[in-house]
């Protein structure tokens, strides 16, 4: 099980209005967002912190569509994060571990990066 914090869980509603997206789209959409900025950015050495996970806890078949015969991206991600990480993932339960790193490090990113009224596809367009 991914788990996020509840700040990262009440961070994509606001988020999904600053892409354009339907507040009721999915959560698991937000979240795969937030990895891929943290996977995205370019500045490797921007560590976090952890914080406490006491959000809502994701199913990997819910974040990279494990199992699914079609949109099945775990092996896509596992290879992402092992080269963006320089690190061997030996099982699910480190590729777990490394996406609750990297959604909590994009939420970060943004967060750190954005104000309500930002456009943030400006922000995407300068940091990626």
């Amino acid at each position: 099980m991914v788990k996020v914090s509840k700040e990262v869980e009440h961070y994509i509603v606001p988020m999904y209005k600053l892409l354009y997206f339907k507040i009721n789209t999915p959560k698991w959409i937000g979240i795969r967002f937030l990895m891929n900025i943290s996977l995205s950015l370019k500045q490797r050495d921007y560590k976090i912190e952890m914080p406490k996970l006491d959000g809502k806890e994701y199913k990997l078949i819910q974040i990279t569509g494990e199992n699914k015969i079609e949109g099945d991206y775990t092996s896509l991600y596992k290879k992402m994060i092992e080269v963006y990480d320089k690190m061997e993932i030996k099982n699910n339960y480190e590729l777990e571990r490394r996406i609750e790193y990297h959604i909590q490090r994009g939420y970060q990113i943004l967060k750190k990066s954005l104000k309500s009224n930002s456009n943030i596809y400006e922000f995407l367009y300068h940091e990626f």
